[in-house]
């Protein structure tokens, strides 16, 4: 019996119910994963003789030698066990997102001063499956409202659509309301010396012991305002806190106050109104080009435009504009918040079919269409030509491209939550402690900025060998010049690199520990064996699957050491030459830095004349008879002064 024969015949024992199905090849590989409403005519479509299928769909149907499937209760079952499927077995054949890890929440913890925290795997009954059941458990009935859930350790918000939407609002929160992110136990009284937020006022500072309980908790309900959508409340709560606070004619507080109510009104006013009625929508558009695409996601939430959303997925093949939607929703939507109504750019298969989907999963009625004409049209295709223009920049020119498969590696191998847009590494040039020098280079996308490289003279170990010690002088100068709030070394970046092992590594993880820099993650590259090492792991990171982001961390490592030899080198040298003019009798630090800056350089003083010499204020002719015969023999004996 042929294969094909095995597969029809199989094909008859399959049920008309729905489920999930999966193509496997000879070696028994899972190579497709799909779900249907019916399995039995869903598999008879693939294999059937006269059916015509798109170019990739023929080569999978070709590969696959079998298949196995999983019958559901319902179609919301079938594609929740699809998406579970794809994420186990990542087949060849479905499409998969460039960053592909779980959707992120943020908790409100319900400590005494509570804090912003990352959430990514909820305990099964905190995750927010089924909305509509939970909104009733727990009493949300507003159905523009983010999900909300009040949890035992706290408020949970989210999920968000990415790990740059959450921090974005993280940092967004910490602007506005200075809320805390320290990991320390907070009781009201003074607890030790503040963080760098505090110096950058992007904290209210509890640990000083000048903020009640009372206060930082208004603080705390303005954000879960905030968090909810729900920007209009928070202004009219500071708008009435402020004008009370005047009447107290405590004028301190009012301007607090003040400040907060034009920084949230700044932010919502930079949300555009696309509607007049309280709408909550996702518009979804798609640019397909050479086997990768990016998916656009506009929302709209109480009328705003909130955000912009963009995925790359890769393994695209030669599928069409409407079948890369429909797969990206079943992903999306598996996990992702689903709004009252999805507007799609390009048209897809059974929309009335995902409208009953996402109906069941959010619990209320949902409407899934693509809109033809007018205000909605226009919306859609705003999120087609984001989406085009998102593809434009991921195509780049070939180093760009480079450059990004870098960064995704590197977020892999170092178990980041998503690609680190700027990086900084450092480096310490030294000749046994003496003249030494620290480098800061900085990578904008995988490229050096080189705008951003600074230098640093080490100065606290001037004549001893002790690299740590330099190391631990440079990074704290730089976290310090960033928490005096100077625009030279801010933002913070998103993964620090340190030339060196493991010592190396605890050197830069104290010094962000020291300022409560808990969220910028750190690795070392050890020159001699190439070695990377990450906080927590005692044997260094497996780099044998990521050629491109190890080449990208020897790229840094080796621009670190460049400028930190280049910068060593001429601190070396204005030293060498400082000494050798103080060789001549008669020459001491005044008049040596007198001729410097008479003549500019050790070489144009060889040059100069003994009369020229003796012109210089300070210098006699004897002095200048001296310096000229001393240079003289520097000259012959062709020695440069760069040496």
């Amino acid at each position: 019996m042929t294969v094909r024969e095995s597969i029809r015949e199989k094909l008859k024992t399959v049920p008309d119910e729905p489920g999930a199905y999966m193509m496997l090849d000879a070696s028994g590989r899972v190579i497709y994963v799909g779900k249907a409403a019916s399995l039995r005519k869903r598999l008879q479509q693939w294999f059937r003789d006269e059916q015509k299928h798109s170019p990739w769909a023929t080569r999978m149907v070709e590969r696959a030698a079998a298949f196995d499937f999983i019958v559901t209760r319902s179609d919301l079952e079938a594609m929740t066990l699809e998406y579970n499927l794809i994420k186990e077995h990542q087949p060849r054949f479905n499409i998969k997102l460039a960053d592909d890890k779980s959707y992120p929440y943020l908790r409100l913890t319900d400590e005494p001063y509570p804090r912003l925290i990352v959430v990514r795997d909820l305990a099964p009954d905190a995750r927010v499956q089924m909305p509509g059941r939970y909104r009733q458990q727990r009493g949300l009935h507003d159905p523009h409202q983010q999900e909300v859930l009040s949890l035992r350790d706290g408020r949970l918000f989210g999920p968000f659509p990415s790990a740059s939407s959450m921090r974005k609002t993280m940092r967004v929160v910490q602007q506005l309301f200075g809320l805390r992110s320290c990991r320390r136990k907070l009781d009201g009284q003074p607890c030790g010396r503040p963080c760098l937020n505090l110096h950058i006022d992007r904290c209210v500072g509890p640990c000083t012991g000048k903020v009640t309980r009372e206060e930082y908790q208004q603080i705390c309900d303005e954000v879960a305002l905030f968090l909810s959508g729900k920007s209009d409340e928070v202004i009219e709560r500071l708008q009435a806190d402020m004008e009370a606070a005047a009447e107290r004619l405590d004028f301190e507080r009012a301007a607090q106050l003040r400040d907060r109510l034009q920084a949230v009104r700044k932010v919502t006013e930079g949300q555009l109104m696309v509607a007049t009625e309280e709408r909550e929508q996702d518009a979804i558009g798609v640019a397909v080009q050479e086997g990768n695409a990016v998916v656009a996601i506009l929302s709209v939430r109480r009328g705003r435009l909130l955000e912009k959303e963009q995925y790359t997925l890769t393994g695209v093949g030669e599928r069409q504009p409407g079948e890369v939607l429909e797969e990206f929703i079943g992903h999306h939507y598996s996990e992702a918040h689903v709004p009252r109504e999805v507007l799609l750019a390009h048209e897809i298969e059974d929309p009335e079919g995902w409208t009953e989907i996402l109906s069941q999963m959010r619990g209320l009625k949902v409407r899934v269409h693509i809109p033809k004409r007018g205000e909605k049209r226009r919306l859609v295709e705003l999120a087609a030509h984001n989406a085009e223009l998102a593809l434009g920049r991921e195509a780049g020119s070939p180093e760009e491209r480079r450059a990004l498969e870098a960064l995704s590696e590197l977020a892999d191998a170092l178990d980041l939550e998503e690609r680190p847009e700027r990086i900084e590494c450092y480096d310490i040039s030294t000749t046994q402690g003496r003249e030494s020098t620290g480098s800061m280079v900085v990578f904008v996308g995988g490229m050096p900025e080189k705008s951003s490289y600074r230098r640093f003279r080490i100065r606290a170990t001037e004549g001893k060998p002790d690299d740590f010690a330099m190391m631990d002088e440079m990074l704290h100068r730089r976290l310090r010049r960033a928490a005096e709030g100077d625009e030279k070394f801010l933002p913070l970046p998103d993964l620090l690199v340190v030339d060196g092992g493991k010592g190396q590594l605890n050197i830069a993880t104290a010094a962000l520990e020291s300022w409560e820099i808990d969220d910028v993650p750190v690795a070392s590259l050890a020159k001699r064996e190439e070695e990377v090492f990450v906080p927590g792991r005692q044997e260094p990171v497996d780099m044998s699957e990521y050629p491109q982001a190890r080449r990208l961390l020897q790229q840094m490592r080796d621009e670190a050491h460049r400028f930190a030899i280049t910068h060593h080198r001429g601190v070396r040298g204005k030293r060498l030459t400082e000494s050798l003019l103080e060789e001549a009798p008669g020459i001491g630090p005044a008049r040596r830095n007198m001729l410097l800056t008479s003549f500019g350089s050790i070489d144009n003083i060889a040059r100069a004349s003994v009369e020229e010499l003796a012109e210089v204020p300070g210098m006699t002719e004897n002095a200048a008879r001296a310096v000229h015969e001393l240079l003289a023999r520097y000259v012959e004996n062709g020695q440069s002064s760069g040496d």
